[in-house]
């Protein structure tokens, strides 16, 4: 059986989504014709404006690296620390504390640089993900997780995965917008998004994306047959006071 064909089917996304979605593509059609919707063009690029103090909640899952099954489901917050700081030559740096062990695949703080053209790199993203997979340390640095100036059908370098500097992953947009749901500040919103599919030789990860509301909606690290996979899901923004 072809690995990565199995992954491009996503049967993980149908199996977790499939009947959910259907939910939110009705409800967000119905917004369309009242013309109170949110377009889809308003997705692209992604401009990263989170504020201190806000907290993102996630549900974890870890997915079995035989047959992409969730195994195990864990809360995760993500909270805004700063915004505009100073980070390994970056300025305009977003700090956020990740309620995720140190242990389980890197430093439990992330660094986010976003550029007005709407790049996005993420300190250390590429060292973390092959720690928590392999077991590997490699030197963090910065991986360009998204190129808008790279066009809708171009490509571009997000980074090595090996010490060596030969193992290069990719990063492309996907074709399509989806829509999700989640509560920002206890209110129930469902909200189009757009994804990026990053892609090495043991890697394949998604993430979509969400200018209103602003955030990373989900994370998804496909699994192989030497490692588990893992997901995140968007379900909660609570607003810093």
């Amino acid at each position: 059986m072809n690995r990565r064909g199995t992954r491009r089917n996503r049967w993980v996304e149908k199996v977790l989504h499939g009947v959910l979605l259907l939910c939110f593509l009705i409800r967000a059609d119905g917004c369309r014709e009242n013309g109170t919707g949110p377009s889809s063009l308003q997705t692209m690029p992604f401009t990263l404006g989170f504020s201190p103090g806000t907290q993102y909640v996630y549900d974890n899952w870890a997915l079995d690296q035989y047959s992409s099954q969730p195994v195990s489901m864990t809360l995760r917050t993500w909270r805004v620390l700063a915004v505009g700081a100073q980070y390994q030559g970056m300025s305009g740096v977003t700090v956020i504390a990740d309620s995720a062990s140190a242990g389980a695949g890197g430093s439990d703080t992330l660094y986010f640089a976003a550029s007005p053209g709407g790049n996005l790199s993420i300190y250390g993203f590429l060292a973390r993900i092959v720690k928590r997979r392999l077991g590997w340390v490699i030197a963090p640095e910065w991986n360009l997780v998204v190129s808008s100036s790279a066009g809708a059908m171009g490509s571009w370098a997000v980074g090595t995965a090996d010490s060596a500097g030969q193992e290069t992953v990719y990063g492309n947009f996907a074709g399509a917008s989806d829509y999700f749901a989640a509560t920002v500040d206890s209110v129930t919103e469902v909200f189009p998004t757009y994804r990026v599919d990053l892609t090495g030789s043991t890697l394949y990860y998604s993430l979509w994306f969400s200018n209103t509301p602003n955030a990373i909606v989900r994370l998804l690290e496909e699994p192989d047959y030497d490692a588990e996979g893992q997901l995140l899901e968007l379900v909660a923004i609570r607003s810093g006071t």
